[in-house]
């Protein structure tokens, strides 16, 4: 019986699992659009207004309280929705680095005066606010 119950709760786990994933696929343009902006504004870390004005707005359409200026810093934000449990947290960052160039090529270039986005963050900061929004839905449908 107990691997029966085990059985049935991964199903149902990868059923919730599928359901999340094509709520983001059917948004990917979407998506992708925020990401390409904030991969644009390439705003560097506490410099960043653009790229979290966009996320804030984004999360905020979608039922979210926003935060703002959390921990004394302009850029950093909280988006909350619903009460009670479960608490789920999920982290983004939306920074770009300094000197860095936006060229999309095999080698990496330094450029001196600008910024650009080396490490993904402009998608890093895009999926977890894609994340938040399907969990939300999610906890809304069940």
């Amino acid at each position: 019986m107990t691997r029966l119950l085990v059985l049935r709760h991964s199903l149902v786990a990868q059923d919730r699992k599928t359901k999340m994933l094509e709520s983001i696929s059917k948004k990917e343009m979407y998506y992708g659009g925020i990401a390409k902006q904030i991969w644009n504004y390439a705003e560097v870390g506490y410099q960043e207004t653009k790229s979290s004005a966009l996320l804030q707005e984004t999360l905020a359409k979608e039922g979210f309280t926003i935060q703002k200026g959390v921990a004394e810093i302009p850029t950093a934000f909280v988006a909350s929705f619903g009460e009670g449990k479960p608490i789920i947290g999920i982290l983004g960052e939306y920074d770009a680095l300094p000197g860095m160039s936006q060229d999309s090529t095999a080698d990496q270039k330094t450029i001196g005066g600008t910024a650009g986005h080396a490490c993904g963050h402009h998608l890093f900061g895009t999926a977890s606010a894609a994340a938040a929004i399907a969990v939300k839905e999610y906890m809304k449908a069940n």
